[in-house]
C-alpha cells in the first residue's frame, strides 16, 4: 500500500499563509478590494521588517497599520 500523507512542506503549500489570511480579513472587513489591500500589506510588511526592532509583534503592526490606511482612504459618511 502506497503511503498519501503529505509532508509538511506539501501541507503548508495546500493551506493559506498567514499573510493571506489577514489579507482577506482586511478586504472584508473594510469592503475594499483584495488587491488593494494586498499592495499595503507588502508595502508595510517591506517596510516594517527593515524598521523593527521586535520582530514578534510585526504581523499585529501590519494589520492595525493597514486598516487604518484604509480608514482613511475611505470617504466620510453624513450624518
Amino acid at each position: 500500500m502506497k503511503d498519501v500523507s503529505l509532508t509538511t512542506g506539501e501541507q503548508s503549500a495546500n493551506r493559506p499563509s498567514n499573510a493571506d489570511t489577514e489579507i482577506e480579513l482586511l478586504a472584508r472587513e473594510t469592503h475594499v478590494p483584495r488587491e488593494l489591500v494586498e499592495s499595503l500589506y507588502a508595502s508595510e510588511r517591506t517596510r516594517l521588517e527593515r524598521t523593527a526592532r521586535i520582530k514578534t509583534y510585526i504581523p499585529l503592526l501590519i494589520h492595525r497599520r493597514v486598516k487604518a490606511l484604509l480608514r482613511e482612504r475611505q470617504p466620510r459618511r453624513a450624518a
